[in-house]
């Protein structure tokens, strides 16, 4: 290739990288039209922006490894009442709890990650479910320590010392600063060498173990990685509501952020995000209907699926490959091909 079309390419890559950051930006921008909308909007645009913390880690996993895990809101609960704990019960600061919940979801994601990541197929699905509804348990019936099914509350707002962001305009900021480092930090790792090994490994993990790639290192990067992120996402919820309970492990939680990464575009960067803002706004925009709000929110799943099987982000990225492939064939894609999921027995990690 040219010096030309070399320098094109990684002109490409560049705006690849960055170009999810210009999402984050049109959210803040969002959010700023939407501070006329009272607090109520300005919580929806939180939640929504550590939505995309979390769908981000998912991706990360389900997106490029090809792995479907099922407890993630397992380490989003972690993070919420390792966070809760610590500030409220032993009158640590904000910022020290949200660095520990970040380290014990990262530790449980590398232990569970130890135990499931041996799993293939349905195993690894059900293992991973379980991991989740044991956390649900834990805190359900462990009323000394989570406060059982009555929740935990007074957990103090984002902020240090004298500086307390109470209202969710203020937070919102710091919200929004964290979601765009995790984004940039898995756009950087999909166009990295432990990305492209990710994506061998979910195509052919033998294979890809044969050329020399270290399939178990790079999974359990993954795992341990998303289960971070979604520790942050579960510790910043936890400082912005004020209250949480066992539902920060349930289910809903997960099946929301596969929506999210699924729909948005699985195994692209922006598409988590666009996911995230989509499906956090689009059940209070359907508030209107009453009874018929979820049976609206239904249909339109089923035709995202139908017509738009690649997600909202995904199927745009394949259609503007698709016109210019005749032009560029012998460039490289901004977006990598997501990974599928494996449903092929194969040998385990070790």
């Amino acid at each position: 290739m040219s010096g030309g079309g070399m320098s094109a390419v990684m002109s490409r890559k560049t705006l690849s990288r960055l170009r999810p950051l210009g999402f984050l930006v049109l959210l803040y921008a969002l959010w700023v039209a939407g501070t006329k909308g009272g607090p109520y909007l300005d919580q929806v645009v939180v939640l929504a922006t550590i939505y995309v913390i979390m769908a981000a880690g998912l991706n990360l996993l389900l997106g490029y490894s090809g792995l479907l895990s099922l407890g993630h809101q397992g380490f989003y609960g972690l993070g919420a009442y390792t966070t809760a704990l610590l500030t409220v019960n032993a009158g640590l600061p904000m910022p020290v709890g949200v660095a520990a919940a970040i380290v014990v979801a990262a530790l449980f994601g590398w232990l569970v990650g130890k135990i499931t990541l041996r799993l293939r197929t349905a195993f690894f699905v059900i293992a991973t479910f379980a991991f989740g509804q044991i956390g649900y348990q834990v805190a359900l019936n462990w009323v000394s320590l989570t406060g059982g099914p009555a929740g935990f509350g007074q957990i103090p707002p984002i902020g240090a010392g004298s500086v307390k962001l109470i209202s969710p305009e203020e937070a919102y900021p710091v919200v929004l600063v964290v979601a765009a480092i995790t984004v940039y930090v898995v756009a950087r790792i999909s166009h990295s060498g432990l990305g492209f090994g990710l994506r061998a490994m979910a195509e052919n993990e033998n294979l890809a173990r044969a050329v020399g790639i270290d399939t178990a290192r790079g999974a359990n990067l993954a795992f341990v990685t998303g289960a971070a992120l979604a520790g942050v996402a579960g510790s910043l919820y936890a400082h912005t509501v004020g209250f949480i309970s066992p539902e920060v492990f349930g289910f809903p939680i997960m099946i929301n952020t596969l929506l999210m990464v699924i729909g948005g575009g699985l195994g692209t960067i922006a598409g988590p995000v666009i996911g995230a803002v989509a499906f956090t706004a689009l059940p209070e925009v359907l508030r209107f209907g009453d009874q018929w709000r979820l049976v609206i929110y239904g249909v339109l799943l089923v035709l995202l699926v139908r017509f738009l099987p690649r997600g909202l982000w995904g199927s745009v990225v394949a259609a503007v490959r698709e016109r210019r492939r005749p032009a560029d064939a012998d460039d490289e894609p901004e977006e990598p091909e997501p990974a599928p999921v494996r449903h092929t027995e194969e040998e385990p990690v070790r």
